[in-house]
């Protein structure tokens, strides 16, 4: 009922302002959904710029799963931002918020973006050692849970497709992602 009642409203020119704390529910029915912390708008966008370009550390966190990694802004160019992980590693990033040399940031990078033994992402993708600690079926996903650059709670969501790998949990394997799908934020 609630989609004929949106339907309607928008053929009459009626704005709907719906509250929800169901990120589905919002996701699912909204043309554009507000983020708020402490009675402030974080972000304002449409669903998929939410989830896919969160505009902050608390965005992302806030909308759908999220892997994050600590780290400092090594440069800034062209676009990119240079970032080594607290854990010394280096990778490449979309800066969203944060300014310079120097900028403490929290790198962003969604579960389902990350390949696990990537061989199809070509040249340009980061890749980084994991160690699987848990792996768990979830019938159409499996959800692997990994220790990468001092993050013990990484998460890869990969499609349950045939000849899809099931890892064990002490394996070592290499994990990789574009650097368009990992974001610099607040830190």
């Amino acid at each position: 009922m609630q989609f004929e009642i949106k339907h309607i409203a928008d053929s009459l020119g009626i704005t709907v302002v719906y509250v929800t704390h169901d990120q589905t529910e919002a996701l699912t029915m909204s043309d554009r959904v507000a983020v708020f912390n402490d009675g402030r708008i974080q972000q304002l966008a449409p669903p998929d710029a939410l989830y896919e370009a969160p505009e902050n550390s608390f965005v992302a966190q806030f909308i759908g799963e999220n892997n994050t990694m600590a780290g400092e802004v090594l440069e800034i160019a062209g676009g990119v931002a240079q970032v080594r992980l607290d854990s010394g590693d280096i990778i490449d990033t979309t800066p969203v918020n944060v300014r310079g040399k120097g900028d403490r940031t929290r790198v962003s990078i969604r579960p389902e973006r990350v390949e696990v033994n990537p061989t199809t992402l070509g040249a340009e993708a980061h890749t980084l050692k994991a160690t699987v600690r848990e792996f768990i079926y979830m019938g159409d996903v499996f959800r692997t849970k990994l220790s990468v650059a001092g993050n013990d709670e990484f998460i890869v969501k990969t499609r349950n497709r045939a000849g899809q790998e099931r890892l064990e949990p002490g394996q070592t394997v290499e994990i990789g992602w574009l650097p368009e799908d990992c974001r610099a934020l607040d830190a």
